[in-house]
């Protein structure tokens, strides 16, 4: 289970991911807008934010960036979702420090399986507690 932002200003999209990805067992919030979105990442630290390129205010490489840049937030994992498909695109995200890159349309559950592969990364070089040998 993870804590996941989803920052999209497409309604459809919003209530599809948000749905399967509370059905997978996640917490999941949802912002519109760039503004909003560095809000919440600041104030709640989610271990993955949904980022759109294309939104009201801020663009989400210009959020990927500042998120990037210091040290309460760099290691956010941030997967691009966007309708952007051009390869420089992808290059300046991935440049920015994007986690991963996926392109409008896609598949829900392609999305989901990213996500679940990333959490049990996370999970995996999380420092383990309480467990003898």
């Amino acid at each position: 289970m993870a804590q996941i932002l989803i920052a999209d200003d497409d309604a459809l999209i919003v209530e599809v991911v948000f749905h399967k990805l509370q059905e997978s067992g996640h917490i999941v919030a949802v912002v519109d807008s760039g503004m909003q979105a560095l809000e919440i990442i600041r104030l709640e630290e989610p271990d993955i934010v949904i980022l759109d390129n294309l939104m009201p205010g801020l663009k989400g490489i210009e959020i990927l960036t500042q998120l990037k840049n210091h040290a309460i937030t760099a290691s956010i994992h941030v997967i691009m979702l966007t309708a952007q498909t051009g390869r420089n695109h992808m290059v300046k995200a991935y440049d920015a420090g994007a986690t991963d890159y996926m392109t409008k349309p896609f598949h829900p559950e392609s999305l989901v399986a990213r996500i679940t592969a990333m959490v049990q990364s996370i999970d995996s070089h999380s420092p383990q507690t309480g467990q003898s040998i």
